[in-house]
């Protein structure tokens, strides 16, 4: 199956106007499980680790890139301050001393944006993306094309049941690549996430009002009524008018009290300054348009499309042929690897998700030595510093294998430790309330977690 390509001014006309019946700002998807490559995630806090969190304000190098890490304090600033709503001139003019922390593909649209800046410094982050966006738009589908027809062959192996399934996840694949509108179900689950994502971004802007605004929100998700299995039977399938009517007064119930609570929250968010807030306003907007089962237009998304087409090939018998067709489906470029991957998924956000986005897979986070859901201890014995992006890469893998995976990881955990001593000897360890203790741990356990054919030795010799 063939994609065509998208018009090009279906972004250029967006660079004048807002359109509030916009629902693209909208893909993220509730996985059962994530792909680990594809995104950029904090996750959740370590802790007993504010020592080493203070250190990120004076230039700690990645333990797996060696680019020096921002301090998460400023990045939570540049949010809470909405700096990433600012004119791109202001926005380069602060960011340009970051540059060197951020990761390949993040610079490398730094770069596009300080060009932009020397022509159209007023330019918003947004407009910066719209006007890029269908030259990248091109080159990502000539990048996905290949990958969309290996499938399409490999799935004609499949029997005729999944043959058909994914025929029609191809049709809907090909409707989101061209913007066409989709008929989307509604999940109580997926809206209750999407608001919870809204309300953490909300509390990271330290505004107490808008914090328990939208606490009160979340908590009237909760009452949205589920898809229920009497609500999935096709009416087709009922052949008594007596149950099939039932059926229907049924739909109308809780169509009905889902719209009821949306309009609910629609009001208690006009009513207050967080009717000012793009993402919360289109995630209503997405919302009833699923209620009422009306098409609109959403984008394609990687992490989506490989977990619909996992749904597939999880009832295959063939399990050589669905590993073929996952491994396969996994090459698709991501926003962290492509540059345009990157960019056509900023298209669907605010200047200030796009700003966050750029900055904050380079910012500084406390990694698990060994992985917290491997029982890893919480105690500062048991952590490095790294990027968030490479923390959330990680995910659940070894030190023995980030460091086969990494090899470059082995100077950069020295350049590291180089760093930390110097801080240490400064005095800045007392200063944080941090002990020299920590340095030699850190060697120790690096030591003890590298692969034995390699272990990993680091200097220490310039430690008083």
């Amino acid at each position: 199956m063939r994609i065509l390509p998208i018009l090009s001014n279906q972004y250029t006309s967006n660079l004048k106007m807002n359109n509030r019946n916009d629902y693209s700002q909208y893909r993220t998807t509730v996985l059962r499980n994530s792909l680990l490559t594809d995104t950029v995630s904090f996750g959740r806090r370590a802790e007993n680790a504010e020592q080493l969190r203070a250190l990120m304000a004076y230039g700690i190098p990645d333990m797996y890139s060696g680019k020096v890490v921002i301090d998460p304090k400023n990045l939570e600033r540049f949010y809470s301050k909405q700096f990433f709503s600012k004119s791109i001139k202001n926005i380069v003019k602060y960011l340009v001393r970051y540059e060197g922390s951020l990761h390949t593909v993040e610079k490398q649209f730094f770069s596009i944006v300080k060009n932009m800046a020397r022509t159209n410094p007023q330019y918003k982050l947004k407009d910066v993306v719209l006007n890029i966006a269908p030259e990248h738009n091109k080159k990502l589908l000539e990048v996905q094309q290949p990958i969309f027809d290996e499938l399409t062959e490999m799935a004609k192996e499949m029997p005729p049941e999944q043959l058909h399934e994914f025929h029609n996840l191809m049709g809907v694949i090909y409707k989101k690549l061209n913007h066409k509108p989709v008929s989307l179900p509604f999940s109580a689950k997926e809206f209750q996430y999407k608001l919870q994502r809204i309300a953490d971004e909300v509390s990271k802007k330290q505004r107490p009002q808008e914090k328990e605004l939208m606490k009160t929100i979340v908590n009237l998700s909760k009452q949205m009524p589920e898809k229920t299995p009497e609500e999935l039977v096709s009416l087709k399938d009922i052949k008594s008018k007596v149950k099939r009517n039932k059926k229907i007064k049924y739909q109308k119930s809780l169509i009905k009290k889902r719209a009821d609570l949306l309009t609910e929250m629609e009001i208690l968010t006009a009513g207050s300054t967080l009717k000012n807030n793009e993402e919360l306003t289109k995630l209503f907007a997405q919302t009833r348009a699923k209620i009422y089962n009306i098409p609109i237009v959403i984008p394609f998304n990687r992490k989506s499309f490989i977990y619909e087409l996992q749904k597939i090939t999880n009832t295959l018998q063939d399990t050589k042929l669905a590993h073929r067709i996952i491994q396969k489906a996994i090459k698709l470029p991501t926003s962290h690897e492509n540059l345009s991957a990157f960019v056509m998924k900023c298209v669907e956000y605010s200047s200030d998700k796009i700003g966050y986005n750029m900055v904050a897979g380079s910012a500084g986070s406390i990694d698990h030595l060994i992985p917290y859901v491997k029982k890893g201890k919480e105690c500062l014995e048991n952590y490095g510093i790294s990027s968030a992006y490479y923390n959330s890469e990680r995910a659940e893998r070894s030190i023995e294998q980030q460091l086969r995976k990494y090899p470059k990881a082995y100077g950069n955990c020295q350049k590291q430790v180089d760093r930390l001593i110097e801080l240490c000897n400064k005095g800045v360890f007392k200063k944080v309330k941090l002990s020299r203790q920590y340095i030699i741990n850190f060697a120790k356990q690096m030591y003890n977690l590298s692969p034995p054919e390699k272990r990993l030795i680091l200097n220490l010799d310039k430690l008083k």
